[in-house]
């Protein structure tokens, strides 16, 4: 094995003094089930999603053909709309497959239809365009044979085509760039949000791919596109010491060198290995040294590492900016010692640049521009980069030059070049690190891209696009058929309950409020009507939630979740999210009625989910609801008054507590709930509710709250999910433990191992909860 590390190393910093982040990749579709064929996997996409790309993408190609009359406005106004459409399509094809892979806990399915999307527009923009130049050389040719046709119209006709031809790599890819375009608007606004509350954050892999043009290429060899592109110049002989594959691997190779420090190593004989307490075996090291060139890799993948490790200007600008605002002396130190180390990398990457011979090529591809695109075509980059910085090259550049001004009809004057020449004697080393800073940054943005395009284009060549009436049946009835479709395309028959949750909440002290106000002469009937029940059933359907039963003083609601609908498999998250709407709304009340001097309401919520359906009975053409998850939600939402008064003056983010007084053996004797609870304008979740919720949505633990006090252990959990509207809901879980207390006193005794669930409501929480959040 080639050693990772350069001898007469230079003390250098150590590459944890950096902040270098690392890019995930995550995108793979090896644990998916093969198609028919036992090599791909078959998908079937949407075949109106798929029509619309069609019509879409060729308009597009004749536009960027020059093949579109201009348009009046009426016209580009439906054309906005046609746009707007179509990203419509796009997101329910691509929530679609957020649901399946939500369903099937498998997030390896939405990275399928990731790529299937892409292979279908990589496929019809290529067929599009073939169709176009086909439909040409028939125009021409009938023109052609046509006796009282327009002489000069055949010509015009293979001009056209000529043109077309020759810009055939560059139309495709400004065709294949816009439709991309139009998609990552939706994946930003509206997947990505969606994605992180399924998954957590994944990265920005597949935005990155829509967003680079080399997708969009054939070969990534043409030079004046990659200098255009990335600002990047790379040789293409073997020879060259700026080819892209030698000068990765020496870039990798300093990296390395770099972060040595921190990977010094005992060395033990390999016969002595075994018999050491830690020491790892030959595969053991193997695999340690593959993970460790793959945190290489992942910092040289994120962008912002190579200005981390040696923008020292930027730095600089920085400690600037802080110190004219007069503020945080400890962060300008931090930033100060920074810009030292970024020096110090600098300098070291500098000089081994240099003993390559690589600084020279770097300043001449920053200095020749503007002035190569004089020359390019017939010349490419390479041969005008060679010119400035090889003064042996010189002579061959003139003479091709020479040569092809006869071809283009044109002459090509060297005295700019020549110039160029002179002017880069006069370069300072400060100079030449700004360009190696510049270069270090363009050219991992294209070793990014050209790396994400390797892993989507493998994807795709795994992916199978079923359009055979065969091969769609012959798969859907072996179970190997993928499917993303919109809405309207699956079918709409009334699927079978799976489970659901009970959500009850019940207004304290009801009976002593309801005397009062008749006392008073007040109507209490019309009071909670108007502050209670109407308003909360205004919301209900953004929570897809049900009314099950209404009574003086509570409401009891249901969500339903149903078979092969994984879009709507948030029936706990949305309860809870329904839960605390509620007591948004009481609270909205409350302020009202205090102006008005009318009694205020408060609540105990109790949300009880069951992995099962529930049993209906009809009363006449009344659906009445049978389910244990009832009487275990009104036990959630209850109150002890004894508690109640202990509590009193409880003041804190949080609102429920529970206790128990019982002994073990009262608890186990009996399947009632004998805790004691505290629950004012608080919402209780029961066990197997949470552990549903972390299937539903990314949980991430928290830490403790300010101001939570010592008497309660708890964990808090925060995530978001997407209400039946697709609008988003954070929620902060607290799971606490059940403390056993005195019965009289309620003085804690100790802690139970088992466990509470809360629904937190505390805006001071989220605001905080807010701050923690990347």
């Amino acid at each position: 094995m080639i050693s990772l590390f350069f001898s007469n190393t230079p003390k250098l910093p150590a590459l944890s003094h950096f902040d270098l982040k690392k890019y995930v990749v995550g995108f793979s579709v090896d644990r998916l089930v093969p198609g028919v064929d036992n090599i791909r996997h078959d998908v079937f996409v949407s075949p109106i999603f798929t029509a619309a790309t069609r019509k879409i993408v060729t308009q597009l190609v004749k536009r960027h053909a020059g093949l579109e009359k201009r348009k009046p406005d009426h016209q580009n106004v439906s054309w906005a709309k046609e746009i707007e459409s179509y990203k419509q399509l796009y997101k329910e094809i691509m929530r679609d497959a957020l649901n399946k892979a939500k369903a099937l806990r498998e997030p390896q399915v939405e990275c399928l239809a990731q790529a299937a999307v892409v292979k279908m527009l990589l496929e019809e923009v290529r067929s599009q365009y073939d169709h176009l130049v086909g439909s040409l050389k028939k125009s021409a040719r009938k023109s052609e044979l046509a006796v009282h046709n327009d002489a000069g119209e055949s010509p015009k006709l293979k001009n056209k085509l000529q043109l077309i031809l020759q810009d055939r790599a560059a139309l495709l890819e400004r065709v294949g760039k816009e439709i991309c375009g139009f998609w990552i608007d939706i994946e930003r606004k509206e997947i990505q949000p969606m994605r992180e509350a399924i998954f957590g954050n994944s990265g920005s892999f597949f935005g990155d791919v829509l967003g680079t043009s080399l997708l969009h290429l054939e070969s990534a060899d043409n030079e004046l596109f990659v200098l255009l592109e990335y600002d990047v110049a790379l040789g293409r002989r073997i020879e060259d010491p700026d080819r892209y594959e030698g000068l990765l691997y020496f870039v990798r190779h300093l990296i390395s060198t770099a972060d040595g420090p921190d990977r010094s190593k005992k060395v033990f004989p390999v016969d002595k290995r075994a018999a050491l307490p830690g020491v790892q075996t030959p595969e053991m090291e193997e695999q340690a040294h593959k993970t460790y060139l793959q945190k290489i890799e992942a910092w040289l993948l994120h962008l912002d590492n190579m200005d981390h490790l040696f923008n020292w200007q930027r730095t600089r600008a920085e400690v600037q900016a802080l110190r004219n605002k007069k503020t945080d002396p400890e962060e300008i130190a931090r930033l100060k010692r920074l810009g030292k180390s970024q020096k110090l990398m600098l300098n070291y990457f500098y000089r081994q640049f240099l003993k390559k011979g690589l600084v020279e090529r770097i300043s001449a591809a920053y200095e020749m521009q503007p002035e190569y695109l004089e020359y390019c075509p017939p010349l490419v980059p390479q041969q005008i980069m060679q010119y400035l910085a090889l003064p042996k090259s010189r002579r061959l550049v003139r003479q091709r030059l020479k040569r092809l001004s006869a071809v283009y009809g044109r002459s090509f004057s060297l005295a700019p070049l020549n110039r160029k020449i002179k002017s880069m004697e006069q370069i300072t080393t400060a100079k030449r690190k700004a360009y190696l800073v510049r270069f270090m940054h363009a050219f991992a943005h294209y070793h990014r891209d050209v790396s994400i395009c390797d892993v989507i284009k493998d994807a795709i060549q795994r992916v199978q696009i079923a359009t055979e009436e065969k091969i769609v049946t012959l798969s859907r009835e072996n179970n190997t058929l993928y499917e993303f479709l919109l809405p309207n395309e699956q079918d709409s028959s009334k699927k079978p309950i799976i489970n659901h949750v009970v959500l009850k909440a019940d207004v304290r002290g009801s009976t002593d409020l309801t005397h009062r106000m008749n006392e008073r002469g007040l109507n209490p009937a019309s009071y909670f009507s108007l502050n209670f029940f109407d308003p909360i059933s205004e919301i209900l359907t953004d929570y897809d939630a049900a009314k099950v039963f209404i009574e003086g003083d509570a409401i009891i609601l249901s969500i339903f979740e149903r078979q092969d609908t994984p879009g709507d498999w948030y029936s706990v998250a949305r309860a809870c999210g329904l839960a605390i709407n509620m007591l948004i709304i009481i609270q909205r009340s409350n302020e009202k009625s205090r102006k008005h001097d009318l009694p205020v309401l408060e609540l105990g919520i109790g949300i009880s989910y069951l992995n099962k359906a529930p049993t209906f009975l009809f009363d006449g053409n009344n659906r009445i609801m049978i389910s244990s998850a009832i009487n275990h939600a009104d036990r959630l939402s209850s109150c002890s008054k004894t508690v109640r008064r202990a509590m009193a003056n409880h003041k804190g983010p949080f609102r429920l507590y529970v206790f128990q007084t019982h002994s073990e053996e009262e608890i186990a004797a009996t399947a009632d709930d004998l805790s004691l609870r505290y629950n004012v304008n608080g919402i209780e979740l029961n066990a197997e509710g949470f552990e549903k919720l972390t299937r539903e949505i990314d949980l991430k633990m928290l830490p403790d709250a300010p101001g939570a006090g010592k008497n309660h252990k708890y964990n808090l959990y925060l995530g978001k999910f997407p209400t039946k509207s697709g609008r988003y809901q954070r929620l902060i879980i607290r799971e606490a433990q059940i403390p056993v207390v005195h019965p009289v006193s309620l003085k804690p005794v100790r802690f139970t191992f088992k466990k509470y669930y809360e629904v937190c409501t505390n805006p001071g929480l989220y605001k905080w909860a807010r701050k923690l959040e990347p």
